[in-house]
């Protein structure tokens, strides 16, 4: 059963957090030049403001590294966990996606830290579940990167099946969730028998 790497997540997570950190410090850095600088002008002290002047950057620009270095780093082995899973998951349900139809909805919605998938006209029972809680509380940014994950992973499975020679009529999917998207709006993979123009690029790109 596809799951995820507890382990690694939590060593990743940690790195996040140290960047988070980062980004506080370099908070706490403009916050010591706006303060340190009016009061080296206000009581004419220069070699307070020379300091300030000196070391405000060199902080600042320390802190922006690490910031970047951790986002870079751990924000992107954190998004291959995540995709991983998600193709795991998928392989291993592949008949809830029931590719042999030629109309396809998915309908996607969030409950509590998993990621529910449906095909429409299925068995209402057949539910696909990428359970997210290795993470703990989803915030709104990880909720949109999981969502993201699982539509790319249906764009680039159908689109791959469509180069493989399979006939679709529409296969699209919806969201019902406090997302970027207008909740159940369908975007489509294959529209009239052809690739969606969009889907067909991120396809291509993975």
């Amino acid at each position: 059963m596809a799951e995820i790497n507890t382990e690694k997540l939590k060593k990743y997570k940690l790195g996040e957090l140290s960047g988070n950190i980062a980004l506080a410090f370099c908070g706490a850095v403009l916050l010591y030049f706006a303060v340190a600088f009016s009061i080296a002008r206000v009581h004419s002290i220069k070699p307070l403001e020379t300091a300030v002047l000196i070391s405000a950057p060199i902080l600042m620009l320390a802190g922006a590294a690490a910031a970047a270095y951790c986002n870079l780093k751990y924000g992107a082995a954190i998004n291959s966990l995540i995709k991983k899973y998600v193709l795991e998951t998928c392989v291993e349900n592949a008949a809830l996606l029931h590719p042999e139809k030629l109309n396809l909805t998915f309908n996607l919605s969030l409950e509590g830290n998993s990621v529910i998938l449906q095909t429409e006209g299925a068995n209402r029972k057949e539910r696909l579940v990428f359970d997210f809680s290795a993470f703990g509380r989803l915030g709104f940014s990880r909720k949109v990167a999981c969502l993201n994950e699982i539509e790319n992973r249906l764009i680039i499975t159908f689109c791959r099946l469509y180069d493989r020679g399979s006939k679709y009529n529409d296969v699209c999917f919806t969201e019902r969730a406090e997302t970027r998207r207008k909740s159940g709006k369908p975007v489509y993979i294959i529209k009239g028998g052809t690739p969606d123009r969009n889907a067909y690029k991120t396809y291509l790109k993975n």
